[in-house]
């Protein structure tokens, strides 16, 4: 029809109306694939790196290799501390699915292996902040619960077993505070930065050396890259890295003199420490009560932890190293060492005692009522006259006595005895009253510190320490535990060698006379020790009687009918022999009355031992209270 067309021909221009269409379009066109190709740079490039990260770890799976743990050895070479073959649980939360699927799956695998489902769901939830990452669900899977699980493993989404290995001692009851127990590390401990490597789930040292050296016992695990399928099972190895076994440990520990201390103090609340004077390793360290290492092992269970924690006798604590007593007597050793090397007396120097001091209007008495007499540095050892360090501790005054005893004795502060539980006891003077009390120092307060009482604290360790600065003639080294770091294969690693903190500036016959003074405490009519003499060998000591309460608080009783936390700690420490001294022995028990009478013996008990080495802890009876001090550990709180 005349002036209608269907189809532009060639040649002819759009309408108006058509021509905007197309302009639309054609920039539509262009945006389009402008957010493409920006859509397709942002993937590739900008997310490139993200994305294949994310998608190799829909097909591959790291997971660590467990390392082996050092072993602890003792002076010897015996082994106290060995691994043991066991399975631990893995868990890959993303594998699992989600939260709900977690709760499901920790259900199951509660009921087919006999766990509190509860449990195993609260141990599941941090798992979730490293989704992609196998995390040790279960540490000490039996080899039955492994059979069975790895059997079902495929319909349980998200698991896998692996052999690992766990700690075990050789003797569950041998110095369990000193080797230590080892526990799953906290998320506290992991958020700290302080364990790198380590996730939830992962075990270190609690206590002990297991502790202190968990550095180097631990080593560093390994990591294993593999390909795995759709269901998460193991294709193909991709790379690998080993792990590094931990170091292993060399104690200065005896087994044999160990076992002697802890025989002898049997069930009573107390410590016994020996030490080796020349270079400061401890030899043995008992602590009782003490605890079982074997309930430990694969987890302590939470009716037992319970029962150790309120154990009114605290089971837990290393009273060696972090119990704190007044010293008693036992102090008057580093107290004359002290006052001869400030000068403020002689051995020569006598006071008068006649039963007391009088200060003001308040005195302050000796032990012995009747009095001493005129009283030198040898007598007021051998007797243990508290005038004569009364006139002392008068003449040195508070700040002076601190100072001096604190540095040639390092009381007051922990000496680092390769274990973090360590205190450092107390040694006041006006400005420790001040902050503490807010109040000023008394000349009468003064006089009991003079004589290891009042405010005065030490450990067992530390008496051990001022005992062997005395045997060696003045010289205070760093107390340890460790002696060697050796490797998997048992090369040295490092030998720990003496190390010197202090010297004290003191005469050499001055030394002489104190020794000389220890020497007859033991040997000596009329000396306080003579318990813990040996046949053929010659012992030096001193006895200590720490009061723990104002003598008000005796009133309406006699000695053996005091309730239990009445009763006077008793002390004694000793070196040997005289002349050439080579052993310290440290002994505390708790509550029991007099140090001569009660310590002296289990200290005599451990010298025979260490000097006679047919001895064995199974021909020593443990310690008995004696007669006219009734009072054991188990009596009255």
């Amino acid at each position: 029809m005349a002036g209608q067309w269907t189809d532009r021909e060639p040649g002819r221009q759009a309408a108006p109306g058509e021509a905007f269409r197309l302009f639309w379009l054609h920039w539509v066109l262009i945006a389009a694939f402008t957010v493409i190709i920006a859509r397709l740079w942002f993937l590739q490039v900008d997310m490139g790196e993200e994305y294949r990260q994310k998608s190799e770890i829909n097909y591959t799976r790291l997971t660590q290799i467990p390392t082996t743990r050092g072993l602890i050895k003792d002076r010897h070479g015996r082994t106290l501390v060995d691994n043991t073959v066991s399975y631990e649980l893995l868990v890959t939360p993303k594998e699992v699915g989600e939260p709900e699927d977690a709760k499901a799956l920790a259900a199951e695998v509660g009921r087919v292996i006999g766990r509190d489902p509860a449990e195993l769901s609260r141990r599941f939830k941090p798992f979730w902040k490293q989704p992609y990452e196998a995390a040790v669900w279960i540490t000490d899977l039996s080899r039955a619960d492994m059979t069975f699980l790895e059997t079902r493993r495929y319909g349980l989404k998200g698991l896998s077993v692996r052999v690992s290995s766990m700690r075990k001692p050789v003797s569950g009851s041998f110095a369990p505070h000193v080797i230590g127990y080892m526990g799953e590390v906290s998320q506290r401990k992991l958020d700290s930065g302080e364990y790198p490597g380590l996730s939830q789930g992962d075990l270190i040292g609690q206590s002990g050396i297991e502790q202190s050296m968990d550095a180097l016992l631990r080593g560093s695990k390994g990591t294993r890259l593999m390909t795995v399928d759709s269901k998460g099972r193991l294709l193909e190895e991709l790379e690998s890295a080993y792990p590094e076994p931990g170091r292993n440990l060399v104690l200065t520990i005896d087994s044999r003199l160990q076992r002697v201390a802890q025989a002898v103090l049997g069930e009573k609340a107390g410590a016994v420490v020996v030490m080796d004077p020349r270079n400061f390793e401890i030899l043995a360290m008992a602590s009782s009560p003490f605890f079982n290492l074997d309930d430990f092992t694969g987890g302590v269970s939470a009716e037992r932890w319970k029962s150790l924690n309120d154990d009114p006798f605290h089971p837990m604590e290393n009273r060696a190293v972090s119990g704190q007593y007044p010293p008693g007597s036992t102090f008057k050793i580093a107290l004359s060492l002290a006052a001869l090397a400030e000068g403020v007396i002689t051995p020569e120097t006598v006071f008068g005692c006649g039963g007391g001091l009088r200060l003001g209007d308040h005195v302050f008495g000796c032990w012995n009522r009747r009095g001493h007499g005129g009283v030198n540095l040898h007598r007021s050892l051998k007797e243990s006259c508290d005038v004569y360090y009364y006139e002392v501790g008068r003449r040195l005054g508070v700040d002076r006595m601190a100072r001096r005893i604190r540095q040639y004795f390092g009381l007051g502060r922990p000496l680092g005895a390769d274990l973090s539980a360590e205190r450092g006891g107390l040694v006041p003077d006006q400005d420790w009253k001040l902050r503490r009390f807010k109040a000023p120092w008394n000349a009468g307060e003064t006089l009991p510190v003079s004589i290891g009482q009042g405010y005065m604290l030490t450990t067992p360790l530390q008496v051990a320490q001022y005992t062997a600065v005395a045997a060696n003639g003045g010289t205070l080294m760093r107390p340890h535990l460790v002696r060697e770091v050796t490797d998997v294969d048992g090369r040295l690693v490092r030998r720990v060698e003496p190390e010197v903190i202090n010297r004290i500036d003191l005469r050499p016959d001055y030394v002489q006379r104190v020794r000389k003074g220890l020497e007859a405490v033991v040997n000596e009519p009329g000396g306080t020790g003579r318990r813990a003499g040996l046949p053929g060998v010659k012992v030096s000591g001193k006895t200590g009687t720490a009061q723990v309460v104002s003598l008000k608080r005796y009133q309406g009783y006699t000695r053996g009918g005091r309730p239990y936390r009445y009763q006077d700690h008793a002390w004694y420490t000793a070196y040997a022999p005289s002349e050439n001294p080579e052993v310290v022995v440290t002994v505390l028990l708790e509550h029991s009355g007099g140090g001569g009478s009660n310590a002296g013996p289990v200290a005599g008990k451990v010298l025979a031992a260490y000097f006679d080495k047919s001895v064995d802890a199974a021909v020593m009876p443990p310690y008995q209270a004696q007669p006219d001090k009734p009072i054991g550990w188990k009596g009255e709180l």
